[in-house]
């Protein structure tokens, strides 16, 4: 996809779609054919204030049908999600614990396992 329509793409979407938290970062990605590897998300220097907190909420959005599948901090469990009709949070936890420190969260992890051809999704860091 052309930048320019990367850009207004996401300038119709945050217009129509009433923000539901405070959003840090925006990641887009379109769903490949390939649905039985997970995919990798990196993550900017700017999407979290703290680089290696114990927990992270983000919220995963896409139009049209559920998207469904797992998404990780590589290292840590996966937490399942349902896009439903667009929209849903996850709490992911860090690897890691208080004795021994927690690890650097400089990418995401997800795998899709429902989902249309063609369709795209985005991966926000967000804050309470």
């Amino acid at each position: 996809m052309r930048r320019t329509s990367r850009l207004v793409l996401i300038a119709l979407f945050v217009l129509v779609t009433p923000a539901t938290a405070a959003i840090d970062s925006m990641q887009l990605g379109t769903v490949s054919g390939d649905l039985d590897r997970w995919q990798r998300i990196d993550l900017r220097s700017a999407d979290l204030r703290q680089r290696n907190p114990p927990q992270i909420k983000v919220a995963i959005r896409t139009k049209g049908p559920s998207l469904q599948g797992l998404i990780r901090i590589p290292g840590a469990f996966a937490s399942n999600f349902d896009t439903g009709n667009g929209m849903t949070v996850v709490d992911l936890t860090n690897a890691g614990d208080d004795n021994i420190g927690y690890a650097e969260i400089i990418a995401l992890e997800i795998f899709l396992t429902q989902t249309m051809p063609g369709q795209f999704y985005e991966v926000f860091a967000v804050e309470d």
